[in-house]
């Protein structure tokens, strides 16, 4: 059976991570007319005197009430909107999966929520199929998900007779089950039930299941809570340290590999790095998380090595505003922490025993395993990643299919931790002793 454009749309909303669910939150109330702002786990959206907070609350397998944002006034539950309410201040405003769609089908001028789907996760809602018969345009979600099965279909159709005759037989079925949990016919429907007597049923004592801990920024020993939150405490730390990065990038069909590109980034302070790109192979998806070009910061100026330009450099002078933050490295390792870390499923435990050597000693290691994905077009995805108590990420290795064959991984590493120096590249001096490149001061700049 065909899927709804409501259920599908539920689907994308779904499978999309924490992050990817706020943001989208936040371009629909902008496109509405209100300023946004992500805030930890929430959006906060002002116009005029008003000032709404908007989270997006998903199901959860480990806890029997879903989690919801105290401060919380506009709440979109992607699971059973009642339970979700029970768990909500008393006055937020909870939107199930279905007003949800109505908000960004119908909230918006002609066409405006179409974008904003496309733009987030790269299928327009015209594009999906149209509502049709079967479960339907609101069935499953008013159902909380839930299809009703074809038995239960069938049995709803038959008079009611019948139906309380099945339902005494069940029930005499049940309260006369014999030992081993074998039925056995009760004698009120001429069976002649059973001379042994049932042993009373002994329900163990439940495990207290203790509360999470926080172990990091942003991850608890439940998982990762919020992904946003440990990746800017990974940029932080790592505006404070020197070492070598090293980011992978591999393609293959079918378990062959087609292609991969390995980037080694050298960083002595958060504007003095150097960058080193190498490929084999043909790669076909874009964009990637490794680097495009070779690239050499002395403090001042980023130099990019570009054989097109008239000395094959290209020179931009780093925006003063920018050069006491906390770099471009360390903002881009945090950007592809935010991507992939930003999983509904995933699971941390402690590293008992340490490998790498670069790690300080006394330094608690955790290890975080994420399942799911927050790339709709993605499946069987799997992300690992080693975490400091710091929220210092040391490593972090993903690995998926794409919707039409291509398996993807992407990895990096850290090493040489406060032990790294950046030395001028050769590529950059030019026979006659000068620099050589056009060097363009731009009026908004990142380092």
């Amino acid at each position: 059976m065909r899927q709804s454009r409501r259920s599908r749309f539920g689907d994308l909303i779904r499978a999309a991570g924490p992050s990817d669910r706020r943001r989208f939150l936040a371009d629909l109330w902008t496109a509405r007319g209100w300023e946004t702002t992500v805030e930890g786990s929430v959006v906060v959206a002002r116009r005029g005197d008003r000032t709404e907070r908007l989270a997006v609350v998903s199901r959860s397998r480990l806890r029997p009430s879903p989690t919801v944002p105290a401060e919380a006034t506009v709440v979109v539950a992607l699971g059973d909107p009642e339970r979700t309410r029970r768990a909500a201040p008393d006055d937020a405003r909870v939107l199930s999966v279905d007003e949800f769609y109505d908000l960004v089908r119908y909230g918006l001028p002609a066409g405006r929520g179409d974008d904003l789907v496309a733009d987030h996760f790269g299928v327009r809602l015209d594009d999906l199929p149209a509502d049709d018969r079967g479960v339907g345009a609101r069935g499953a979600d008013e159902a909380g998900g839930a299809v009703v099965s074809p038995l239960s279909r069938r049995l709803s159709s038959l008079p009611v007779a019948p139906l309380v005759f099945v339902a005494l037989l069940l029930a005499a079925v049940v309260v006369t089950a014999g030992p081993g949990g074998v039925p056995v016919l009760g004698e009120a429907l001429g069976g002649h039930g059973s001379s042994t007597p049932t042993p009373a049923a002994t329900t163990p004592e439940p495990t207290p299941t203790p509360e999470p801990r926080a172990v990091a920024p942003g991850v608890t020993t439940a998982g990762v809570e919020n992904a946003t939150r440990l990746a800017a405490a990974h940029r932080r730390a790592a505006a404070n340290r020197s070492y070598r990065w090293t980011l992978g990038y591999r393609e293959s069909i079918a378990g062959d590999e087609t292609g991969r590109e390995v980037e080694v980034v050298r960083v002595e302070a958060p504007q003095v790095y150097v960058s080193e790109v190498r490929r084999t192979g043909r790669l076909r998806a874009f964009p990637r998380p490794t680097a495009s070009e070779d690239s050499y910061a002395d403090g001042t100026t980023r130099y990019a090595r570009r054989p097109a330009e008239p000395d094959g450099v290209a020179a931009r002078v780093l925006d003063p505003d920018v050069r006491d933050g906390p770099g471009r490295q360390a903002s881009r390792a945090a950007r592809y922490l935010d991507w992939y870390l930003s999983t509904d499923e995933t699971s941390v435990t402690r590293v008992e025993s340490v490998t790498n050597e670069t790690a300080e000693s006394g330094t608690a290691l955790y290890r975080v395993r994420g399942l799911g994905t927050d790339f709709p077009r993605s499946r069987d995805y799997r992300v690992e990643a080693v975490v400091e108590e710091s929220g210092f990420v040391r490593s972090m290795r993903v690995a998926y299919e794409t919707r039409d064959g291509l398996g993807v991984e992407v990895w990096f590493a850290y090493d040489a931790v406060g032990g790294t120096t950046v030395t001028r590249p050769a590529w950059l001096d030019r026979a006659d002793g000068s620099t050589g490149g056009r060097t363009v001061v731009p009026t908004n700049a990142s380092g």
